[in-house]
């Protein structure tokens, strides 16, 4: 009712009765826009890798038909991506942690091929401990590399079987406005990891070394924490590249 009033009155001022308010239609679409939220769209917007699915903290394997239930955790738009956690959050499986990220589609075993996965990150702050925006993963057996952010905002390469070790300059990169280029590269055996373009880590995988030649391979990307948040995260990924 309070609608027709404002129309009526808007007409009796302006003397535009014609029947009809371009301005109110539009200003009816964003508020409807709004009230359902941020709308993810079943074809991928331009740029972002398909297929993939999102591992989150209510879900831990969801296709794109289903990405508007976790719309909270993860934005799409062309050529962008934006991974988010929340204070509280935490996925209670085999064990405790919080996540959301981008895997699967693309997989490969052990071979003389070699897969890419580029992008441009901005993690949003630090937690008090180490958390993850990126992986090579092998699905059977857990992560075989891990792009680190580190509690001083540095950003690491962790690996099974081999080591931990600073990629980054060192400062602080993750304030929510700097931004750098991971790139991970990989055949299933050989390693290798670059930081704003430059080769800063290689290695094997940790399944390699045991002669499994029937692990399945790929990237994983976004925000994950071994422990339940205990404040708001994100991490924006821009310039994708997988194959």
């Amino acid at each position: 009712m309070k609608k027709y009033i404002v129309y009526f009155f808007s007409c009796f001022v302006l003397l535009n009765c014609s029947g009809g308010d371009s301005n109110n239609d539009v200003l009816e679409e964003e508020q409807e826009q709004e009230e359902q939220g941020n709308i993810i769209p079943l074809i991928p917007n331009e740029g972002i890798p398909s297929p993939f699915n999102l591992f989150t903290v209510i879900d831990d394997d969801v296709e794109r038909k289903d990405f508007n239930s976790v719309s909270k955790w993860y934005e799409e738009f062309a050529n962008k991506q934006i991974f988010k956690l929340f204070t509280g959050d935490e996925f209670v499986g085999e064990r405790k942690h919080a996540r959301t990220e981008a895997g699967q589609g693309l997989k490969w075993k052990q071979g003389t091929e070699w897969h890419t996965f580029e992008a441009t990150m901005t993690p949003s702050g630090k937690l008090n401990e180490t958390y993850t925006i990126a992986q090579l993963f092998a699905g059977c057996c857990g992560p075989q590399l891990r792009v680190e952010v580190r509690s001083s905002g540095r950003i690491n390469v962790g690996s099974r079987a081999n080591g931990n070790i600073r990629i980054s300059t060192d400062e602080d990169w993750a304030t929510g406005t700097k931004s750098f280029k991971i790139k991970i590269r990989s055949n299933g055996k050989d390693m290798e990891v670059y930081f704003n373009d430059e080769l800063k880590f290689t290695g094997i995988s940790e399944e390699s070394t045991f002669g499994n030649i029937d692990a399945l391979y790929h990237f994983r990307w976004g925000v994950y924490s071994n422990n339940k948040m205990i404040k708001n995260l994100s991490n924006t990924v821009t310039n994708i590249t997988r194959e």
